[in-house]
């Protein structure tokens, strides 16, 4: 029941019921010692850390899954979970191992007679050699798979045969014959209420638009599919959309390209931080546990020590004043030296606790900085590349360009194609600035916070900003944090909120300092959830130790508050 449960909200694209539910499965499994099942829970969580981007996760529970389903000769499950192995395989670009995998499970599904399997593998066989243009093993493949779709049935593997029937006919130029079965596909992927699924074939038709030029329709189809993308917050598929927006309008419309471009490079940083951060966390975090439990075990294992002390030398004590002295006088000192001891235990007990309670908010301090200060690092080197990598060969191509020109003479039409050329040269140069500015602002690091967010202000139509307290220089670490915030809360208002104003302000106390930003925009209700913005907000004020409010009424506008309590300044 579990097991269903964790598909349904899995399709739905709640994945963090799905992840409830099926380890709420897998631990009644294991206590009923059910091997079958404990296989199988395992290769569905699998899927939904592959869908999460968790990718060690996901290793992790597919070689779970596997190593179970071979103990006990469970070659059903072992082939099914092969499969799903093969194809997080192809996803992450490891083609080679990939398709052999997917291979392997065919031979094993023909053996066993196992239909679906069969569907599955030759569906991404077909779909492996239809990217990588041999056309003739695509249709093979995919038309073998959508016979076996329809001995099958069942509408969930008919909506897969018949996208990849319709892909392959898209390559072979059979527009008519693709659209209607990738229609069709549609249709059914939206009946199963299957959101991934319905993404996946609105990508495929604005593919199919763009092949037969009709672009407008290409956007309408790959929009939509963006929007089922982030309602999925499925970032890999919505990287992928973006790139295809990007394609689709470099020739007609550079400035809206540029802007998919800009929303795709967006994704892929958050996709490329998040991975190197987990790791990077992970490491830090390890290292600082096993650093800190030592710690507490020493400290543990003294305390023990100090009370059987404190225990022996009363004991003594008590002895030593029996000998000298009268049975009454005995009494009486026993009873304080008992007294005396037991707050001396208490105290001690007491410094302890407290001691173990720094150590590990210490711990938890350590782990959000070291996430920080990877992102930091990881912006200026992406800073640094687009400045002097990809700056020095736009700059470069400009000037061979207009060396060319001396030399070369152009009639009037082809000139004018130079000089639109130029124009979005330049224009290239220009954006590749702003991102790189965006990414690490040179005014913060030269003139301070103050400046650097106030050009930022200027830079919206609808922002003002407001400086309050003192101009002497914050810690540049959290000059960089209140910066970024910032940044994001704004973007954020302008994305989201329909807001016509937005207000910044800024309050230097000589003990903390505060962020507010308002908006008169629609609003958002927080207990819905927060996107990926809001929770790259939430692990800067952490790695600061700060403290983050927010409130939102729906049609009232939106009101956050950051705080932080002030370090000792650094001199720049």
């Amino acid at each position: 029941m579990l097991y269903c449960m964790s598909s349904f909200a899995a399709a739905k694209g709640d994945y963090r019921k799905a992840t409830a539910y099926i380890e709420e499965g897998l631990s009644i499994d294991e206590r009923l010692n059910d091997k079958p099942m404990v296989a199988a829970d395992y290769r569905k969580l699998a899927t939904i850390h592959d869908r999460l981007n968790r990718i060690d996760k996901a290793v992790s529970c597919f070689d779970k899954s596997i190593d179970i389903s071979s103990s006990i000769g469970d070659e059903e499950n072992e082939a099914e979970t092969l499969y799903q192995l093969g194809m997080f395989y192809l996803r992450k670009n490891r083609n080679e191992v990939g398709i052999q995998t997917i291979e392997k499970v065919l031979s094993i599904a023909r053996r066993l007679g196992h239909r679906k399997l069969i569907a599955n593998s030759l569906g991404s066989i077909g779909e492996y050699h239809l990217q990588y243009g041999d056309a003739d093993k695509a249709i093979e493949a995919i038309s073998q798979s959508l016979e076996v779709c329809r001995q099958i049935g069942t509408p969930q593997y008919l909506e897969a045969g018949l996208c990849r029937s319709g892909m392959a006919q898209m390559k072979t130029g059979e527009y008519g014959k693709a659209e209607a079965n990738l229609l069709e596909a549609l249709e059914m992927s939206k009946r199963l209420e299957d959101k991934y699924q319905t993404a996946f074939d609105l990508m495929v038709l604005g593919d199919l638009k763009r092949e037969q030029k009709l672009y407008r329709e290409a956007d309408a189809y790959y929009v939509q599919s963006m929007e089922k993308c982030l309602e999925l917050q499925n970032y890999n598929m919505l990287s992928v959309v973006y790139d295809k927006l990007y394609q689709l309008h470099r020739v007609d419309n550079p400035a809206l390209s540029l802007e998919w471009l800009e929303k795709g490079i967006l994704v892929d940083d958050s996709l490329y931080n998040l991975e190197m951060h987990n790791q990077i966390s992970a490491f830090q975090i390890e290292y600082e546990t096993e650093k800190k439990e030592t710690q507490i075990t020493t400290l543990e294992e003294e305390k023990q020590l100090m009370i059987w002390l404190g225990v022996a030398g009363g004991a003594v004590l008590l002895l030593a004043l029996a000998a000298f002295f009268f049975l009454w006088r005995w009494t009486v000192q026993k009873k304080r030296l008992a007294e005396s001891q037991k707050e001396l235990a208490e105290q001690e007990k007491q410094l302890a606790n407290q001691h173990i309670k720094q150590l590990e908010q210490e711990k938890q301090l350590i782990a959000a900085q070291a996430m920080f200060d990877g992102e930091i690092q990881e912006r200026i080197r992406l800073a640094r590349d687009l400045h002097d990598r990809l700056g020095g060969i736009l700059s470069a191509m400009k000037y061979n360009l207009a060396d060319m020109r001396k030399v070369i003479s152009l009639e009037p039409a082809s000139l004018e194609i130079y000089n639109k050329t130029m124009e979005l040269l330049d224009e290239s140069m220009r954006e590749m600035r702003r991102i790189a500015h965006h990414l690490m602002p040179d005014a913060l690091s030269r003139f301070g916070l103050k400046t650097a967010v106030s050009e930022f202000c200027k830079s919206i139509p609808h922002a003002k900003f407001a400086w309050y307290g003192g101009d002497e220089r914050l810690d540049a670490k959290l000059e960089l944090i209140v910066y970024r915030i910032a940044y994001e809360l704004v973007n954020n208002a302008l994305k989201h909120s329909g807001a016509s104003h937005i207000l910044v302000q800024i309050v230097r106390n000589p003990d903390r300092v505060s962020l507010t930003v308002e908006d008169n925009g629609s609003g958002f209700a927080p207990e819905t959830g927060e996107g990926m913005g809001l929770l790259n907000i939430r692990t800067h004020v952490a790695s600061y130790n700060g403290i983050m409010d927010i409130g939102s009424v729906a049609g009232e506008g939106t009101e956050i508050n950051v705080e932080f309590q002030l370090k000792p300044v650094i001199e720049l």
